[in-house]
């Protein structure tokens, strides 16, 4: 690099700001400490350090066999001598337009269909890596860059965020204290909640709760009425898995569509979405409800196959092991509210820990995909 700089400039933005953010994070290029629009139509990308600015420009050069129009992309700050100038010139890349992959990056598919959990260290901009506060008085002068408020710098340290909305979910199912061989019990689900969560202003803004009729094992453990406090008589008037799928769905569709929101692999103008599923570890979809419907030969709707462990993103974002969800909760200042193990209320409680992550600066994605060979959930539509 021509100076050693940890910001890099983007010009004649090809995307908006939230596109160039998800592809960024799809590609699994390193991932800037704060993404600032600068100007018209330009970009600034701001580093922990010029290292890791260089090898961020590398790979954003490697990018042009991806995309339909070329980037321009350089490094942001002043040259040590016009010898060098011309190496931080804009690098313009053309477009191959074959749709094969760049080098040293996954097939573009895979990106789109399997996205690993997303975090890096810092990405939540603060006093000392917020762009537009680290400028000297010299540099905002000669940039011309206006003073933003406090209120402006907030919503954009958020502009990297792909989701504007969760779905937190979380399975209670029938358990025995000292469990028989899994041949003769099954687990199977007694409390289906979901909570629709909006990451901006932290509400719940719809809830979906059904309790289960088990047919497999119909009497309750007395293990499992102490631990999630659900009694026979509340499970003996639920109703089945199927009817509950089919009522979630209902529910599901009338949610999104007042919100235009869209889940993972939905549409094809959006492989991401706006919206996502999210659980306490894998166990909820990967487990529970995926072996239930292979046993009792039910059909699954295909977007309960994506989904967010937010346990996943906990652990690498804060560098901390929790030892159970109220751990994690008290180690970032929350306390649990309701009661533990009730369904409905762990659901609330993931809600308000991916709230609270979301503030701290901690970026999601999809860390999970059953199906990563298809590009679109097929034969699904809300």
């Amino acid at each position: 690099m021509s100076a050693l700089s940890c910001k890099l400039l983007l010009k004649r933005m090809p995307c908006t700001l939230e596109e160039l953010a998800q592809l960024i994070c799809e590609c699994k290029l390193i991932l800037p400490r704060s993404l600032n629009t600068y100007g018209r139509k330009r970009v600034l990308l701001e580093y922990s350090d010029p290292e890791e600015a260089e090898k961020a420009l590398e790979q954003l050069q490697g990018l042009s066999e991806t995309l339909d129009k070329p980037l321009c992309i350089s490094v942001f700050g002043p040259s040590p001598s016009s010898g060098a100038a011309s190496a931080s010139k804009s690098t313009q890349t053309k477009a191959a337009g074959n749709g094969s992959p760049a080098s040293g990056f996954p097939d573009i598919d895979k990106q789109l269909g399997l996205i690993d959990t997303i975090y890096v260290e810092g990405a939540r901009p603060g006093p000392d890596n917020d762009p537009e506060e680290s400028f000297n008085e010299i540099e905002a002068t000669a940039a011309n860059v206006p003073i933003k408020s406090k209120k402006s710098r907030k919503s954009k340290r958020l502009a990297m965020q792909p989701y504007s909305y969760v779905i937190a979910v979380d399975f209670e199912a029938t358990c025995w204290e000292k469990q028989a061989p899994p041949q003769w019990r099954e687990a199977e689900i007694i409390e289906f909640p979901a909570v629709l969560v909006n990451l901006k202003t932290g509400k719940i803004e719809a809830e979906f709760h059904k309790y289960i009729l088990p047919i497999e094992s119909p009497r309750l453990s007395t293990y499992c009425t102490e631990l999630t406090g659900i009694q026979q008589k509340t499970v003996d008037s639920g109703v089945p898995l199927q009817t509950a799928l089919m009522m979630f769905h209902e529910w599901l569709r009338k949610e999104l569509r007042a919100r235009n929101l869209t889940l993972p692999k939905m549409n094809k103008s959006n492989i991401m979405g706006n919206c996502a599923f999210v659980t306490w570890t894998d166990w909820d979809f990967g487990i529970c409800l995926s072996k239930e419907c292979t046993r009792k030969r039910m059909r699954k709707a295909a977007y309960f196959n994506q989904w967010i462990d937010v346990r996943a993103v906990y652990r690498s974002w804060y560098q901390y092991r929790p030892c159970n969800f109220t751990d994690a909760l008290e180690h970032v200042g929350l306390a649990f509210e309701g009661r533990a193990h009730s369904g409905i209320d762990d659901a609330k409680n993931l809600g308000a820990l991916m709230c609270k992550m979301v503030r701290d600066g901690a970026l999601f994605s999809i860390t999970k995909d059953l199906t990563p060979y298809q590009q679109l959930n097929p034969n699904c539509v809300l």
